[in-house]
């Protein structure tokens, strides 16, 4: 069942403890620590739940700050890719400058090489399912 997490004008954070599955809706500008401070959230939630699948819902966010943009490729992607993160759907920002900035994130990063599998949707219910694909095949294994 799903649970919110964090909630603020920007951000609001969910995730599904049995599915091991999170999400982030993000809406307008956030700026320097507010930007920081909701993307370490994320990060801690992941890390606290052991989660496999994130889905980034980007389509009202605005536009990253190149200050925001350089703190992400070294500090964010770097934990991200340490984590337990699998697969990562994301639903694309309306905003031409948030999507450039976020693919400058993935490409700073040989994201190929690691186990974190990156998608971009245009729906939010064929992420959710592709998310929930992986929690099923990881069932089988026997995760967690």
């Amino acid at each position: 069942m799903e649970q919110i997490y964090f909630k603020n004008n920007f951000v609001n954070i969910y995730f599904d403890k049995d599915l091991y599955l999170g999400k982030a809706v993000w809406k307008g500008d956030l700026i320097g620590a507010e930007y920081k401070e909701a993307v370490l959230l994320c990060l801690d939630l992941i890390d606290r739940h052991g989660l496999i699948g994130w889905l980034g819902d980007n389509r009202k966010m605005k536009s990253i700050r190149p200050d925001d943009l350089d703190w992400s490729v070294r500090v964010f992607l770097p934990k991200l890719l340490e984590s337990s993160l699998q697969r990562l759907a994301n639903l694309p920002s309306e905003d031409e400058l948030n999507r450039e900035a976020v693919e400058t994130i993935y490409s700073k990063s040989n994201i190929t090489d690691q186990e974190l599998t990156v998608r971009d949707f245009k729906a939010t219910k064929e992420a959710e399912a592709w998310l929930r694909e992986l929690y099923e095949t990881q069932k089988l294994r026997g995760y967690k």
